[in-house]
């Protein structure tokens, strides 16, 4: 769809060429409106796009902002399903966002692209919500690195598939904690990455450490057992799980994060043994009841 050109956006383009921004973009929610109504939802989302694009490169940020919030809300309220075109859409408008902040800097604009750029995050985040994105997820944490929000980077690292990157987000972060604390750091992200089943993300994390596995005395408990579970992936071993879970119990308890982790692992590993006697047994009965798996993994990361 060339918008550009087309006649039935004449007007707007009109507007926007004289710099009649704000009339522009009254256009455009009434043109899309229109379009909802008629349930025509990719070219919804193509004009919201597309007039993004061009007021972030006019410097125009809240408008432009404007309409990818108008995106998301159509997608929420028509309950549309989002696909690599709308993938693609995000991606953009974030590379755009990130053009406009340095070319802001450099003119010295300040903090209200600062505060554009934040809101911007935001709409990926609702995004990455509606659909399986693992390049989203990498756009934010890669945006969280850089920002130093390295907890933050970890939420969305796991989802990336990139290990490189998440493991290069956890060495940034190790020196602010505290040494005593830095095994249970890489446990429970290896946690998360089993509990999601990406065991071998999960594995490689744990080869990238560069550990030796082989001497208890000098390996820390947290980093045993992250070591035995990535190993039970391969050679699931129920009764070996149960004992492990016992044997380190202490550790285990020692950050409320991991027995939640823990119980949505052993139920990928082992989801066919019926076992009450087991503290992370999940009875499938109740399992109904609890929140979104994959929103509960990611509140535990906060």
């Amino acid at each position: 769809m060339n918008i550009a050109d087309n006649p039935k956006y004449k007007r707007i383009n009109d507007d926007i060429a004289a710099g009649r921004f704000y009339e522009s973009l009254q256009h455009v929610m009434s043109t899309t409106k229109r379009m909802v109504i008629a349930k025509r939802f990719d070219e919804v989302f193509e004009v919201l796009h597309h007039f993004a694009m061009i007021y972030m490169d006019a410097g125009e940020h809240n408008q432009s902002i404007e309409l990818m919030k108008e995106y998301i809300n159509i997608a929420k309220r028509s309950n549309v399903v989002l696909g690599t075109a709308n993938e693609e859409h995000f991606l953009s408008f974030y590379n755009a966002t990130v053009a406009a902040v340095n070319k802001a800097m450099e003119s010295c604009a300040g903090p209200s692209v600062e505060e554009a750029f934040s809101q911007v995050s935001n709409i990926l985040d609702l995004a990455v919500d509606m659909m399986e994105s693992p390049k989203l997820y990498l756009c934010l944490g890669k945006h969280c690195i850089d920002c130093n929000q390295l907890l933050l980077a970890q939420k969305y690292l796991v989802h990336g598939q990139d290990v490189e990157l998440l493991f290069s987000a956890l060495k940034k972060w190790e020196p602010h904690v505290k040494e005593h604390e830095r095994g249970l750091l890489y446990l429970r992200c290896i946690l998360v990455l089993l509990a999601i089943g990406d065991f071998s993300s999960a594995k490689c994390m744990m080869l990238m450490l560069d550990l030796d596995v082989e001497n208890a005395e000098v390996l820390p408990l947290p980093l045993q057992l992250a070591y035995i579970l990535t190993e039970l992936c391969e050679q699931p071993d129920y009764q070996l799980f149960k004992v492990t879970c016992k044997t380190y119990r202490p550790v285990i308890d020692a950050d409320p994060n991991l027995p939640r982790l823990m119980r949505k692992f052993r139920g990928r590993l082992f989801p066919d043994i019926h076992d009450p006697t087991d503290p992370y047994y999940v009875d499938p009965s109740m399992a109904g009841m609890s929140d979104n798996p994959m929103a509960s993994l990611l509140k535990s990361l906060m």
